[in-house]
């Protein structure tokens, strides 16, 4: 298989997945003004799911450009992403609908934490399978660095849900994305 032929399916999966993202958004009880905005955890946590998904796609477009081959290690390790990823409207849905419940904040950390790093796991399969630089360099080459980061608070919102306050998961998501994601895709798109 042709890397094109994989990114189109990549592609393909991840639109799948952030529309049903939408289709999970629960109804308001009253059509009011005051019936939507008591859904608001819904919003935040369809937001924060869809652009987090929509920030992967992005540096898997800005990535796969440059790959000159692939394995089949390539593929699986891209099947795994999507996978995870496939389960990640289902998190959406019970976190946004259980809000304040540690259980719930602790299942999408779970869920997030699995594509996050399926993710390093397929660029890692990507740099073995061109053998033209080594995956540290990749990291340095892209300034990938900052993924310890997000990963480090990625787990730090995942233990304070887990113990403190439950929402500290979907905003140490947010966090990474505002601060980490987004700004380094910037960067990247500027050079």
């Amino acid at each position: 298989m042709n890397k094109e032929r994989l990114a189109a399916f990549a592609d393909a999966v991840l639109a799948i997945i952030i529309t049903i993202l939408v289709l999970e958004l629960e109804k308001p009880a009253h059509l009011t003004i005051e019936g939507f905005l008591d859904l608001w955890p819904n919003y935040l946590a369809y937001a924060i799911s869809f652009f987090w998904l929509g920030a992967m796609w992005i540096n898997m477009h800005n990535s796969w450009y440059r790959v000159k081959r692939i394995t089949t290690g390539t593929l699986w390790a891209t099947l795994i992403v999507l996978f995870f990823s496939s389960l990640f409207p289902y998190a959406t849905s019970i976190v946004s609908t259980n809000y304040n419940n540690k259980m719930a904040q602790i299942f999408y950390g779970i869920i997030v934490l699995l594509i996050t790093f399926a993710n390093a796991n397929m660029y890692a399969s990507v740099v073995k399978a061109d053998q033209r630089v080594s995956l540290g360099e990749w990291i340095k080459q892209e300034h990938r660095g900052w993924t310890v980061l997000d990963i480090i608070i990625k787990v730090l919102g995942l233990i304070l849900a887990a113990t403190v306050y439950p929402p500290a998961m979907l905003y140490s998501v947010l966090i990474t994305l505002l601060f980490l994601v987004i700004p380094n895709q910037v960067k990247h798109m500027e050079r």
